[in-house]
């Protein structure tokens, strides 16, 4: 019985830890605002980090982020990268992937409003 307890709480425990996104962007830039506030409405706790342009470039070749893939923000959950305005589809695929290193989803129509995008691509 304790050992069953035991691993729901442990279950429980690494859950909650995955929703946290650290979110490092410039303060200027209107829809990360937006999108960060849809995915906390989503059940994601996110913790802003506002950065310079430069900081923003650093932190996203510390996580190896491809040149081709980059946003104007860069998240961080579990030691992965979200770049762009990825749904929470993408997001969840991510947590579930042992080989990706994080997720992106290209800068569109949506993303210029604050919302999710449709598409995703997981990047390895």
């Amino acid at each position: 019985m304790r050992k069953l307890l035991l691993g729901l709480f442990i279950g429980a425990l690494s859950f909650s830890f995955a929703k946290e996104i650290t979110a490092f962007y410039n303060p200027n830039c209107g829809c990360c605002h937006k999108y960060f506030k849809m995915l906390k409405e989503k059940g994601y706790k996110i913790s802003r980090v506002e950065v310079s342009p430069d900081e923003l470039f650093k932190k996203k070749d510390e996580l190896g982020v491809p040149v081709d893939k980059r946003s104007c923000h860069t998240m961080v959950i579990g030691g992965k990268f979200i770049e762009g305005h990825v749904p929470t589809e993408g997001i969840e695929a991510l947590l579930k992937s042992k080989r990706a290193k994080g997720v992106y989803s290209p800068h569109g129509t949506l993303s210029g409003w604050g919302a999710e995008e449709k598409d995703y691509e997981l990047i390895e």
